[in-house]
């Protein structure tokens, strides 16, 4: 007898989508996997970008050309990161940054290296270009590597990068900082150079009642304010590490630091602290050290053989620097030499009113007012002599004459003759403190017209009225360079005082 035939059921359509559907998830999501093994698997690696275009109009230009030049001084600049998705207040768009680099080479600017500024504080023979530029980038991000490099190489410049060293990574490594491999590759290019931002200072720690940087500030350990020895020793280990990052990949340890925040102490909570830090410094092995990491609240001046190794002075570039905001910045850091006759300079008038030609200043105003220089770096003017005549000096109103004025160099202070009807008085102001009268005498009636002769030398003034009466004072040493402006200080009603032929003799007189 024959079996029974079995009936065999076909999948439905239905099944059939389904399973086909399934599958093809499977693989797909297999192939994610694969694909995001890869990718994860991979050394990350980023290759460097091409500069975008950056042009510069006619008239900036012009405005990068006529920048002035002062043979002897190197301009500094701190950038930060350069990138179109990173909006960070430090961090410039690409097509500003190939702006900056452009304006910078249509300004005739060379860059320097660390070795020409070490030499140039120390007095010993450095040759530089007439627009010397150093160029540092702080943190050690990334785009240093991807961005940066391209465009310093299509102008022929070179830079300086300071190392957060704790945050540089391995080669292949995921970071928004460099690996060892990109350092190695930038310094063989000849392009960089590399200092010491710090090992792992760059942060805000509590600190007794706020929060603010651990290298400049003494901080909470444990609920208790830290000693100065524990704070010198905390600073030491960790300036120790990061020369010892930079004796591992570069064989041998940074010359240079730049403070973390740009604060050497001098705002901290212990004034001690910016008194101690060139030594903890110098005992880290560093020659020199950088301030300026944000954007400059006050005067910078550019880096001259007079400049304080621990504190050089560098400006501060930022997203919001404009081509326009950092010639300007330029500008007002590059000093000018001395020049020989004053009268027909630009002077602005402080509660005064300024009137100048070829040969003769006036000054009017019914209070105390003055005529003075504006957005001219004196940081040069050290040595130099001051002469003049005066016409209108009566008993409402006397001639007050500054001299090494801080007002363009970066300090406060200024020394000052009054000429009065019958008297001679010079006095020193340093910063919002009073003034205190050095020196004074009496004087005989001398006519419509007095001459005076301002002799400064180091931190000596001679002054001589005429050919009869004469004063020799020693000033602050803080007044050690600066210009001048010329005062007139009435006592009601409003009064005018000729300044005629005034002007300047530097070197030996």
């Amino acid at each position: 007898m024959a079996e029974p035939r079995q009936l065999v059921r076909r999948p439905s359509a239905g099944v059939r989508l389904a399973r086909t559907v399934t599958g093809a998830v499977f693989v797909a999501s297999l192939a994610v996997v694969v694909l995001v093994w890869i990718a994860v698997s991979r050394p990350f690696d980023p290759h460097q970008r091409p500069p975008v275009p950056a042009v510069i109009d006619a008239a900036t230009t012009r405005a990068a050309e006529e920048l002035p030049a002062y043979p002897g001084t190197v301009v500094a600049l701190t950038y930060h990161a350069v990138s179109d998705d990173d909006h960070a207040g430090s961090t410039l768009t690409r097509r500003l940054f190939g702006q900056h680099m452009a304006a910078l080479a249509a300004a005739g600017y060379h860059t320097v290296r660390l070795s020409d500024v070490e030499k140039l504080i120390s007095h010993q023979p450095v040759r530089l270009p007439a627009r010397a530029l150093l160029l540092t980038f702080d943190d050690g991000t990334l785009t240093d590597w991807t961005t940066v490099d391209p465009v310093l190489k299509k102008y022929h410049f070179n830079a300086v990068a300071f190392l957060t060293t704790s945050k540089i990574v391995s080669a292949g490594t995921p970071s928004y900082y460099l690996s060892t491999r990109q350092l190695r590759g930038l310094r063989a290019n000849g392009r960089w150079e590399f200092g010491s931002h710090s090992y792992a200072l760059h942060s805000q720690t509590t600190v007794p009642g706020d929060l603010a940087p651990p290298m400049s500030n003494r901080i909470l350990i444990h609920g208790h304010e830290e000693s100065m020895s524990a704070w010198r020793s905390r600073v030491a280990a960790d300036l120790a590490k990061s020369q010892g990052f930079f004796r591992q990949v570069f064989g041998r340890p940074a010359s240079a630091f730049s403070y973390p925040f740009g604060d050497t102490g001098s705002t901290g909570n212990t004034p001690a602290i910016a008194t101690a830090m060139p030594g903890v410094l110098r005992d880290a092995g560093f020659g020199a050290a950088f301030v300026g990491e944000n954007v400059p609240t006050e005067h910078v001046n550019a880096i001259s053989a007079q400049s304080a190794r621990w504190t050089l002075e560098r400006i501060g570039v930022r997203a919001t620097t404009s081509v326009a905001d950092l010639l300007e910045m330029i500008r007002d850091a590059v000093p000018v030499a001395p020049p020989t006759r004053l009268a027909g300079l630009p002077w602005l008038g402080d509660l005064a009113t300024c009137h100048h030609g070829p040969a003769a200043l006036a000054v009017s105003s019914d209070t105390y007012g003055t005529c003075l220089l504006s957005g001219v770096n004196t940081s040069q003017w050290v040595d130099y002599t001051l002469v003049t005549t005066v016409r209108g000096i009566s008993r409402h109103a006397s001639a007050v004459i500054a001299v090494r004025d801080g007002a363009g160099a970066g300090h406060r202070g200024r020394l000052e003759i009054v000429l009065g009807e019958g008297s001679l008085v010079v006095r020193e102001q340093i910063g919002d403190a009073s003034r205190v009268v050095l020196a004074r005498t009496r004087l005989a009636p001398g006519g419509a017209v007095r001459g005076i002769r301002i002799l400064l030398r180091h931190d000596t003034a001679d002054v001589r009225v005429g050919s009869t009466r004469h004063l020799k004072v020693v000033f602050d040493r803080r007044l050690h360079e600066g210009g001048v402006k010329f005062a007139v200080a009435a006592d009601g009603g409003r009064h005018t005082l000729v300044y005629g032929s005034p002007h300047l003799i530097t070197g030996t007189t």
